[in-house]
This record gives C-alpha cells, sequence and structure tokens, in this order.
C-alpha cells in the first residue's frame, strides 16, 4: 500500500508551503480590506520570509504600502512582483497607482496600457488610464480618456466615477451640456458623490 503521509520530496510535501501561503494570504486579505494594514504587512513579509519572489505577496504588500501613503516602497515591491510574473493585469494596474501617486504619469500611463494588453476588458484599468489621460490635459489625450472611459461604461454601466470621470472629460471640452448628463448619472447612481454635486452646478452655469 502506498505511504499516504507524504515522503520527503513528494508533491504532497512540495505543495504543503504553497498551501501555507495561500492560507496566511487570506487571512492578510481579511485585515488589509478592513483598514488593519499593519496586520496585513506583517503577515505579507512572514511569507516573503519563507518565498522571498513569492508575487502575490510582493503584490500584496506593495499594495498596502501604497495605501499607507509609501507610494515609492509601493513602486519597489509591486515591480519585484512584477519581475516575478509579469503577465498579471492587477500587477501592471496598481503599479500605474503607486506612480500616479507620485505624480509620475507618463510611468503610470505606460503600465496602465500594458494591464490592458494582458486584460483588455480590465475596466479599472481603463478608468485609472483614463484619469492620468485627464491630468496631463492634452485635446488627443482628453480623446483617449473619452474613448476608455466609454468603454468601462459599456463593461459596467452603473459606474459612478466613470460617469463623474467622462463628465470631466467633457467640461475640459467644452462640451457642457454632455458634462451635466454626466454628472447627473454619477449623481443618480451614487448620490454623496459630491464633487459631481460641485461639478454639475458649474457645469450648469455655461
Amino acid at each position: 500500500m502506498a505511504n499516504q503521509t507524504g515522503k520527503p520530496g513528494s508533491s504532497r510535501d512540495k505543495a504543503a508551503p504553497r498551501v501555507r501561503a495561500t492560507k496566511a494570504l487570506t487571512a492578510a486579505l481579511e485585515h488589509h480590506r478592513a483598514g488593519r494594514l499593519k496586520e496585513a504587512e506583517a503577515i505579507y513579509r512572514r511569507v516573503l520570509e519563507v518565498q522571498p519572489r513569492h508575487a502575490d505577496a510582493l503584490h500584496l504588500l506593495g499594495v498596502a504600502a501604497h495605501h499607507a501613503g509609501r507610494p515609492a516602497e509601493a513602486v519597489d515591491l509591486i515591480g519585484k512582483a512584477i519581475a516575478a510574473s509579469g503577465q498579471v493585469a492587477v500587477y501592471h494596474n496598481n503599479m500605474g497607482e503607486a506612480y500616479r501617486a507620485q505624480d509620475k504619469f507618463g510611468e503610470a500611463v505606460l503600465h496602465y496600457r500594458q494591464a490592458l494588453a494582458i486584460e483588455p476588458d480590465f475596466a479599472m484599468a481603463h478608468n485609472n488610464l483614463a484619469n492620468a489621460l485627464i491630468v496631463r490635459d492634452d485635446r488627443d489625450d482628453l480623446d483617449g480618456a473619452v474613448s476608455h472611459l466609454r468603454r468601462v461604461l459599456e463593461i459596467d454601466p452603473d459606474r459612478a466615477e466613470a460617469h463623474y470621470n467622462l463628465g470631466i472629460c467633457y467640461q475640459h471640452q467644452g462640451r457642457f451640456g454632455e458634462a451635466v448628463a454626466c454628472h447627473q448619472k454619477a449623481i443618480a447612481l451614487k448620490p454623496e458623490l459630491t464633487r459631481a454635486h460641485y461639478n454639475l452646478v458649474i457645469n450648469k452655469s455655461f
């Protein structure tokens, strides 16, 4: 009869660290989502002590650093996750967010575009790319932002922030009637979106 306990070097023995890492990351994510960043970071670091190139742990530790206001550290950590596993769209999206937090919009745009090359229907990456293009406030960039936001709304028509951001694009382009309609839709979907109320008033004045 075969040994059911798993000998050293068996597939079960090799899988054990992965199982432990998965359970640890699940616990860390519960802390992370609840805003307990120190507790989450501690678990991510423990996983990395055992598996230094664990891509998900590196990425999530980077996201935690970004959420804690340390975007330069986030870029370093998420960069290591990308080096370990480069074809994960969310890694590139969050690298873009870390760069955008440092006003490095060129680098941010490159990573949002890479996220979309991997996962073309990634609504959050479309939205974040549009935000970065809006800030650059170039006419071609604004046209690109409008295109990306329309794609977001094809994927997720009830995303209030996308309606709001599209309204901002139209506002920059002098298309005030369309901006009003976008802000009204954003408010209908998310009444607490105060900046939509503010921009609705501004656009109605034109």
